[in-house]
């Protein structure tokens, strides 16, 4: 009998050294994933999550900012960029989808032919950021005569909003489409 528990130890011993993914706090980092934010170091935010590893981290302090090489091939580079930013709110009562509102009027003065794509109310048990309602929306506008994808999540949580926004040149755009869901699957607020 003490060889057979012997045995399952050290099965269950080795089974859990060769796990595919590690816990870094509150935030459960997957293989092929890396982690960013107040859990990996940076003080200066009040947020942690994960990101797939193709993707670089450029900027680390109040703001959070990755990129992503869309194509290679060429000497010219075509980043995607992905930033996490958070700022007070001048109304601490104001909802996603009200500041989303606002901001979507002045979208236009920023980019000709601007297009809202898509909305998506992020407010139901199992489709929040951590634990607060959010709004993701989707559009497009052209800047210098080159047309960009853009994918943000909106969030408003106690008086702060939280903004995670992909921008991506529109012929890349199928490159980076599964980023936001990536980075809000395992987005943990500093409680």
């Amino acid at each position: 009998m003490k060889r057979f528990l012997i045995i399952l130890i050290s099965a269950l011993l080795a089974f859990s050294l060769c796990s595919c993914s590690r816990s870094d706090g509150g935030v459960v980092v997957a293989d092929g994933m890396k982690l960013a934010g107040n859990e990996a170091g940076n003080k200066a935010v009040q947020y942690s999550f994960t990101y797939p590893e193709e993707w670089t981290l450029a900027r680390n302090d109040g703001v959070i900012e990755l990129q992503y090489d869309c194509d290679e091939s060429t000497a010219t580079v075509q980043y995607a960029t992905v930033t996490v930013l958070s700022f007070t709110l001048a109304d601490s009562t104001q909802t996603a989808k009200a500041y989303w509102t606002e901001h979507e009027k002045q979208l236009s003065g920023i980019y000709s032919d601007y297009k809202l794509l898509d909305t998506e109310e992020y407010n139901e048990e199992g489709k929040l950021l951590d634990d607060s309602p959010a709004i993701k929306v989707k559009y497009q506008g052209a800047l210098n005569g080159k047309t960009y994808i853009n994918e943000q999540l909106i969030c408003c949580r106690y008086g702060d909003v939280y903004l995670i926004t992909l921008v991506v040149p529109e012929q890349f755009a199928d490159k980076t489409e599964k980023i936001i869901a990536a980075v809000a699957e395992n987005f943990k607020f500093v409680k």
